[in-house]
């Protein structure tokens, strides 16, 4: 790394993480502050709600209980022909006296008023057996024939009767048979002055009233029971008109569930928590939803056990036109900027000791590696100029280095060639019946022949260590001359049929109609790029079905050469390698296949110097093809063409 970018990384680092520990503590404490103001605000709007609720319940109440202090009721019951029992005619309707009939019209008219006053859906007058007397449904009188003998089978019915003086009792919701929707009951006992009950007064409230208590601008407000049950939320817009839904629907088959509802197991255990609180007790927590914090206040309520309860996100915790996450923000902004500021003055003052360092680096850049000459850098820093000194004294050793490094080269390969032609040479005398005297058995012959091909072998590997140094100095001349590509190709071609015949291997030539395509490079560096690939391919490739495909493509501007074969393939973690020196693919030292690993390097200097790029393409087990480009040559500027196509 260099100083100026470790002078900017050290300061950065400790200005970052300074501003950030500052930032984060702050928000934080800010954050704690905010959170516990706002639950205290949503406690105090749920003892609001939860005063309008219990306003409701005293209201009704209190309504019911003015309702029966008119003696017209115990005067109804106390007559004679009332309190002998219920008479019917032949059709099942009740039958009443005229004097019945005369005090059963003033109490439905007082009911007709009562009910004209308050939200009420029904009310009704139920004896002890069960016999409706009087019922208004929507501030409509029931005839006769209407009136119910079956209402004992109501939830309320036993209740009712069994309620003390002077005190209502309340019905949990259900779906009202006349109206069709939800509701829930107050009903209070009619005692006459012997204290015999022989009725009881009932009326319907439509749930739709908790529905509007829960309504909020902000957040979500829901009234919740303890089977997690919500009969009203501010999100969830249930149908409480008349007719909306079937006498005797459970409450789960309309209504929603809490789990389903927010998909949060959280909430439910908080539901649950609440459940066990005492009636008036209140409450705070929090759950996370999609990643996303909500918090809640609850209290209980002393109707029915429900809980009411109201939520709001994380985004909504904070009131007016900023919410927590927009000024989490606003401190991010803050602490960027003055990071930035602090950053610039680092950068700044890195720069000035870093730019004396940075030149003299860039003037070695600039340097040839196989003629590196003396730098000169102008700098007032004494540490730059002892540096500067430093480097042009081993750019003289290095130099002398390399100069006795080629001398060494030219010697050695000079040296390993000498004695490889007189071995080579003798191999040939040796399989000469005139020069031996006699011709060699099986065991001589094949022993001459391994000598032979060692001796091959090895005069390979030289061959191929002193084109990679020519090609490392930049010293490997190219003759450059006008090609037609194919036959490059076919030269190949006739070069390997001998080596794939013993094998088995399919060789192709798959050029088509480019066959009068020229270049103008250097020939027989091309043959030996495409050589080598071959001789690759063969190595991996089945002796039984083996196919190797040799051709070029006309592109725009290039010819496309390429090898492709069916083998083994390469791992695709090991082909970015393939083109380093010394690489092999498979490197224990029971690899199947040999080489120098010099190959793919040779021919990778020997096309990006003719002005080309080579690359692979393979999927292990699938085969694997390597292409290489060389610029092609115009029609109209090519001579050797003309000369082909007068022909």
């Amino acid at each position: 790394m260099h100083i100026n970018q470790k002078i900017i990384t050290v300061f950065s680092i400790v200005i970052v993480s300074t501003i950030s520990s500052v930032s984060y503590v702050s928000f934080r404490s800010l954050e704690s502050a905010v959170i516990d103001s706002q639950l205290e605000e949503m406690k105090h709007e749920v003892e609001i709600r939860a005063a309008l609720v219990e306003s409701l319940h005293s209201r009704a109440t209190e309504d019911l209980l003015f309702a029966v202090q008119n003696p017209i009721f115990a005067e109804y019951y106390a007559l004679s022909e009332t309190r002998v029992g219920d008479t019917y005619d032949e059709n099942g309707v009740l039958r009443f006296t005229e004097r019945q009939k005369a005090v059963k019209a003033e109490v439905e008219e007082w009911i007709y008023n009562f009910q004209s006053r308050f939200h009420v859906d029904e009310t009704c007058l139920i004896n002890h057996l069960g016999q409706e007397h009087a019922r208004l449904v929507l501030n409509e009188i029931a005839p006769d024939e209407d009136l119910s003998p079956s209402e004992s089978a109501s939830p309320f019915f036993t209740a009712s009767l069994q309620t003390p003086q002077g005190q209502a009792y309340i019905q949990s919701p259900y779906v009202s048979p006349d109206t069709e929707r939800w509701v829930f009951a107050y009903t209070t006992p009619i005692v006459l002055s012997d204290n015999t009950r022989p009725a009881f007064y009932h009326f319907e409230m439509p749930l739709q009233l908790f529905q509007d208590l829960v309504l909020t601008d902000v957040g979500r407000m829901y009234v919740v029971d303890q089977n997690g049950i919500l009969f009203a939320d501010s999100e969830i817009e249930y149908d409480n008109s008349v007719g909306s839904s079937s006498f005797g629907t459970l409450p789960t088959d309309f209504f929603e569930k809490i789990d389903s509802a927010s998909g949060s197991p959280e909430l439910s255990n908080i539901v649950q928590s609440a459940s066990a609180l005492s009636a008036g007790e209140k409450g705070t927590g929090s759950y996370v939803v999609d990643g996303d914090d909500r918090y809640v206040a609850y209290q209980k309520l002393p109707t029915f056990g429900w809980i009411l309860v109201y939520e709001k996100p994380y985004s909504l915790m904070l009131a007016g036109d900023t919410n927590l996450s927009q000024l989490g923000m606003q401190i991010v902004l803050v602490s960027a900027l003055l990071g930035a500021t602090s950053l610039a003055s680092v950068f700044m003052i890195s720069s000035r000791i870093a730019r004396p360092i940075a030149g003299l680096a860039a003037a070695l850049r600039l340097q040839d590696a196989g003629s590196l000459r003396k730098v000169e850098v102008k700098s007032s820093t004494n540490e730059v100029t002892d540096v500067t000194n430093a480097v042009n004294e081993m750019i003289v050793k290095i130099n002398s280095l390399e100069k006795q490094k080629d001398e060494f080269a030219s010697m050695i390969t000079h040296e390993l060639r000498t004695p490889l032609t007189p071995i080579l040479g003798w191999c040939q005398v040796l399989k000469n019946p005139k020069m031996t005297g006699g011709t060699l058995n099986e065991k001589q012959e094949e022993a001459v022949d391994i000598i032979r091909k060692s001796g091959k072998r090895l005069e390979g590997l030289i061959s191929d260590m002193l084109d990679a140094q020519k090609l490392d100095m930049k010293r490997m001349r190219f003759t450059n001359q006008e090609t037609i590509a194919h036959d490059i190709v076919k030269s190949v071609m006739t070069n390997f049929q001998d080596a794939m015949r013993p094998k088995n291997i399919q060789f192709v030539d798959t050029t088509g109609q480019n066959d009068e395509l020229v270049i103008k490079s250097d020939k027989n560096r091309v043959e030996q790029v495409l050589s080598n690939l071959v001789a690759n391919a063969i190595d991996f490739v089945s002796e039984k079905d083996g196919r190797i495909e040799i051709g070029l493509v006309e592109q725009a501007n290039d010819i496309l050469f390429y090898v492709r074969d069916n083998g083994i393939g390469i791992p695709t973690d090991k082909q970015q390698s393939l083109f380093t020196k010394f690489y092999q693919v498979d490197s224990s030292l029971t690899r199947k296949h040999g080489g120098s690993g010099l190959g793919l390097v040779i021919c990778k200097g020997i096309v990006e110097s003719l002005g080309g790029r080579i690359w692979v393409e393979s999927n292990e087990g699938k085969g694997a093809a390597f292409y290489f480009t060389l610029p092609k040559l115009e029609s109209d500027r090519s001579s050797l063409q003309k000369e082909v196509k007068s022909k």
